[in-house]
């Protein structure tokens, strides 16, 4: 066997451990907190997720509803700001703009988190509202980490899409805006759809961010009202932890919410690889097509 065929095979090994350390970080994370939650979890499932510290369906409800706010005030600016890059700005425009874009999306989350609070939470309750812990003020933050994510997935996924149907679109008679919205983002929408579930999967595993907007207050009961106190499992867990003795039963339940918190990224990454796979199943069947 020549040195280059045998040098091959101790790279190939190599790439081989690194792609299998992955899973196996994950694997191990995963049992470790199993071993140490699932009799919490057990107890949750068995009596309706109020034994132990504390009942974790607020904290879940909050998470979830937190994440939903902020993504949905990211697509609120981000897709039209997708849009905007992609098919009416100038390239000297759009070449200023999109490195701002993701200069944004690398600012450190607590730094978002520290201005929200002082510039939000302060400023309501000049005008008689309540600012200090309320979902309102986790939506905004939320949003503006959003913004960046799919803004610039958005706009990569329409400038993707082929010339050729903007231009039959275009000779057809139809006007820029009829192409964009009837042409464009129906092709294009498998790439927005991915933006926006990544920033939603992002949102409900934030942290610093969620905990400098809405603190350490006990989450009240299930509420749709944006102006009342919240929390969320990663700012339980962040503060949580440091207050706790090791062994202890509010030990063991932060490794138990930690899983559920898993569990809700995990089905959210599992949505996206299946809507990444319908995209590749239909683009491929499209280029099959006679």
């Amino acid at each position: 066997m020549n040195s280059k065929l045998l040098k091959e095979k101790f790279i190939k090994a190599i790439l081989f451990l690194c792609a299998l350390s992955s899973i196996g970080i994950v694997f191990f994370i995963v049992i470790y907190m199993l071993d140490l939650g699932y009799p919490v979890i057990i107890n949750w499932f068995a009596y309706g997720f109020e034994s132990g510290v504390f009942n974790i369906l607020p904290y879940m409800f909050d998470s979830l509803y937190l994440g939903l706010g902020g993504t949905l005030l990211g697509v609120a600016i981000g897709i039209p700001c997708a849009i905007y890059l992609a098919e009416f700005a100038d390239m000297r425009l759009r070449n200023m703009i999109k490195p701002t874009l993701e200069v944004l999306n690398g600012f450190p989350s607590v730094i978002i988190g520290v201005l929200g609070f002082s510039l939000l939470c302060t400023q309501l309750g000049r005008f008689g509202l309540r600012g200090f812990y309320c979902t309102l003020v986790g939506w905004v933050v939320l949003g503006v980490m959003s913004l960046p994510l799919i803004s610039s997935v958005s706009e990569d996924s329409l400038r993707a899409v082929p010339q050729d149907l903007r231009e039959a679109s275009l000779g057809l008679g139809a006007t820029k805006w009829q192409t964009t919205t009837e042409v464009l983002l129906p092709t294009a929408i498998s790439g927005i759809l991915t933006s926006i579930l990544l920033a939603f999967g992002n949102a409900i595993g934030e942290t610093m961010a969620i905990l400098a907007v809405i603190g350490i207050a006990t989450p009240p009961p299930i509420t749709f009202n944006p102006l009342s106190q919240s929390n969320s499992i990663t700012a339980l867990i962040a503060y949580g932890y440091q207050e706790t003795s090791v062994g202890s039963l509010r030990y063991l339940t932060l490794f138990a919410a930690g899983f559920i918190l898993f569990v809700m990224t995990a089905l959210t990454n599992l949505a996206i690889r299946a809507l990444l796979a319908r995209r590749n199943k239909t683009a491929s069947a499209r280029t099959n097509e006679p």
